[in-house]
């Protein structure tokens, strides 16, 4: 196996382009860049030979909603582990989440945990802001996206106020929202769907539709609904489309398969914020999937050590980024998506919207961010659950898809069993 060259030629190559068909012949890599996409009989003097026959060759995955859980929370997951857990999923490009401890909020923060992810990342990274009231530094072009959480899940009080969201929504360009209401929980010990009711939702809504409509066209910011989990978000985005609106929709797999109903039989396994909701809910977040009102997975991947999922007051979150392509996969097969729709919510659409150049797919010029799959015949047992989480939560489903080798600028990290050379993701 190659693992470090600056020139490999991928023969007998099956990979998807750009328009969501698969063409065939030989790919060719220098300087972790994807130079030419070749026929067949391509000469390949000077490469080190990569023979892709019976296999599939996809576009790294990227992943704009992950918690790696570093600095702070290392014993839940961490840069290095993390990464890793996303090459197993084949995803080679993330954006990880700002609700560390501390949360990365200032500018001094964010500096310290670029430095963490330089120095510990296997894939490409970049990293949102934790927005907050009255704080103005010149971040915007430093990160990926400003988050702002209507729901607290940090140190930092959730952003509820009409004025500070109005604020917000003027200062920073691009803005990722936890679009649940915390004003309109429920109080006392109610199961966790049910104290965040989809008023909370609705509530969060229209707050930040007020805000949006406040500006003129021009001065409003880009908006991306995060972890969508109910039917409103999904007719919200339909209508603020229609009037001319950037938003933008994310969709994450456990709201495509699980519902309350799991929730109650399986029960903190499944706890998740935002809740999963009703089969009605999951319905309306499939035919978006389907439809297009869905742009881009974010698997929302947020361990916890399985002892505090397990406690009296566990936290909310799900580990789910090493199972992200073959659950995509598992969804072509069930054919809820066409192969033009799985480039798009796994890549294409992603980084159009957080404007992350030259990995939207197998292109020339683009960097050469790769995934091999194999389809078998009979499900893939995973033995080894590399999240520090320990748990699985789609064990149960019959996964025939698995990754067998990731190319992350060029380079293999990853060959289905074994980790290879140092961590050398880039920011994107």
């Amino acid at each position: 196996m190659i693992h470090a060259v600056d020139r490999i030629a991928l023969t007998n190559a099956c990979w998807l382009s750009a328009d969501g068909t698969f063409e065939e012949g030989t790919l060719f890599i220098e300087d972790g860049h994807i130079v030419r996409l070749a026929g067949a009989d391509a000469a390949t003097d000077g490469y080190d030979i990569i023979d892709a026959a019976g296999h599939l060759i996809l576009p790294g995955a990227i992943d704009p909603h992950v918690h790696l859980r570093q600095p702070g929370q290392l014993y839940k997951e961490g840069v290095n582990n993390g990464s890793k857990a996303a090459l197993r999923g084949g995803v080679t490009s993330v954006i990880d989440m700002p609700n560390n401890k501390p949360a990365c909020s200032t500018a001094a923060r964010l500096r310290q945990k670029k430095e963490i992810f330089t120095q510990k990342s296997y894939v490409n990274w970049g990293l949102m802001f934790h927005a907050t009231a009255g704080y103005r530094e010149p971040v915007q072009k430093q990160i990926k996206s400003a988050k702002v959480y209507m729901a607290k899940s940090s140190a930092l009080p959730a952003v509820t106020e009409q004025n500070v969201i109005n604020d917000i929504c003027r200062f920073y360009p691009l803005l990722s929202f936890h679009a649940e209401d915390e004003t309109a929980f429920l109080p006392g010990k109610l199961p966790h769907h049910e104290k965040r009711p989809h008023t909370a939702v609705k509530t969060a809504l229209q707050k930040i539709e007020r805000a949006l409509r406040a500006l003129a066209p021009e001065e409003r910011p880009r908006v991306v609904i995060c972890h969508m989990n109910t039917a409103l978000e999904t007719d919200w985005l339909r209508r603020m489309r229609r009037e001319g609106f950037d938003v933008w929709g994310e969709g994450s797999p456990h709201y495509f398969f699980f519902t309350q109903d799991d929730y109650l039989r399986q029960g903190t396994a499944l706890q998740v914020n935002p809740a999963i909701k009703t089969e009605q809910d999951r319905q309306a977040l499939r035919r978006a999937l389907r439809e297009g009102g869905i742009d881009f997975i974010g698997t929302d991947h947020a361990p916890h050590a399985r002892f505090e999922k397990e406690s009296a007051q566990p936290p909310s979150g799900i580990a789910a980024i090493e199972w992200y392509m073959p659950l995509m996969l598992h969804l072509l097969d069930e054919g809820l998506l066409d192969w033009p729709r799985f480039y798009e919510l796994t890549c294409a659409n992603a980084a159009r919207c957080y404007r992350i150049e030259k990995r939207d797919g197998i292109k020339e010029g683009n960097y050469a961010d790769l995934v091999l799959v194999k389809r078998y015949d009979q499900p893939v047992r995973q033995q080894k659950i590399q999240s520090k989480s320990g748990q699985n939560v789609y064990s149960h489903m019959p996964l025939h898809w698995r990754v067998e080798t990731v190319l992350v600028n060029g380079k293999i990290k990853f060959d289905g069993k074994r980790f290879y050379g140092k961590p050398e993701g880039m920011e994107i």
